[in-house]
């Protein structure tokens, strides 16, 4: 009976010290590599929420936004203090827009244009990008995630904590010339490729499964929406900027995105044919655009936003 108490005592002792050990990892500074990461551009994001004052037009959603929109053309033809808060798609649409929703001010216009991939997620999905930027980035926003997502964070925090003892992270850590933190201009878009050539052959075609598709999503939107409308803003949705080859590929999923937005009488820019882009467009992904594209993206953009700010004014 002794021995086995004993054993009960060792094993408890075990837990203790491995869950410490997890604790002290995972809490360990972000490595020299991982902080150039475009992930930390969060930083300078919230800070522009904080700063930048009314009237403000603000844009959430994923790398679509981020690699897609020039602000500076936005601000000149609307003469409204554009932000885009666009980082990653793979940090989910809840935490975009929680994370936005404790900047917001009275009388800010949201414009929210998720990925369509982001309708075939579960609301609570965690990601390897969602877990960095909640530790290494901002730890006070771990309090964002609902305990389901904490739960769905579990399986990346093995790759997370290893990273911290990978000699790669430190020495002579490279920057990405387009996926940096310093790829980002004041106002929160990417500029840094703008002058590069296209990288077409990075470029997968994707076909976007419609029986992968949550309507719950709409539904959780819709709650956040009402949220900010309480708060006095005005929250519009639009489409991203998606290349015509996937467009093509994924018609039916992307017009069961477009039916239910509408269904939940949500305020829409465009439709999702006006911001299909030609593949030449794209520079090295199915939502990046080139130059030339941002530029085509960003005059549609105006012209469908002239058009209801006429209307709310």
């Amino acid at each position: 009976m002794k021995r086995f108490i004993l054993k009960i005592l060792l094993f408890v002792s075990l837990l203790i010290l491995l869950f410490g050990l997890f604790l002290l990892f995972i809490f360990l500074p972000s490595t020299p590599r991982a902080s150039k990461s475009l992930l930390f551009a969060e930083i300078k994001k919230d800070s522009l929420l904080i700063a930048t004052p009314s009237t403000r037009i603000i844009f959430v959603g994923g790398s679509n936004l981020s690699f897609g929109v020039d602000c500076k053309w936005i601000e000149d033809s609307l003469k409204i203090n554009p932000i885009n808060t666009a980082i990653h798609a793979s940090i989910g649409v809840k935490y975009m827009l929680e994370n936005t929703m404790k900047y917001v001010k009275k009388g800010d216009i949201i414009v929210f244009v998720p990925e369509y991939e982001h309708f075939c997620n579960d609301w609570n999905v965690a990601s390897a990008e969602l877990l960095r930027t909640v530790i290494d980035v901002n730890r006070s926003n771990i309090k964002l995630l609902s305990k389901k997502q904490l739960y769905n964070c579990f399986p990346y925090t093995g790759a997370f904590i290893l990273s911290k003892f990978n000699p790669i992270e430190y020495i002579n850590p490279k920057e990405s010339d387009v996926y940096s933190v310093n790829s980002f201009n004041k106002y929160g878009d990417v500029d840094a490729h703008w002058n590069l050539e296209n990288r077409h052959d990075e470029i997968m075609p994707k076909t976007i499964d419609i029986t992968e598709y949550d309507p719950q999503i709409v539904v959780e939107i819709k709650q956040i929406m009402d949220k900010l409308q309480e708060k006095g803003c005005v929250f519009f949705v639009s489409f991203p900027c998606l290349q015509e080859t996937s467009f093509n590929n994924s018609v039916e999923a992307v017009k069961k995105v477009e039916e239910d937005l509408k269904i939940n009488t949500f305020k829409i820019l465009g439709t999702p044919e006006r911001y299909m882009m030609s593949d030449s467009l794209m520079f090295d992904s199915v939502y990046h655009l080139n130059k030339q594209g941002v530029e085509r993206r960003t005059k549609l953009l105006i012209e469908d936003l002239k058009t209801v700010l006429h209307g709310i004014n």
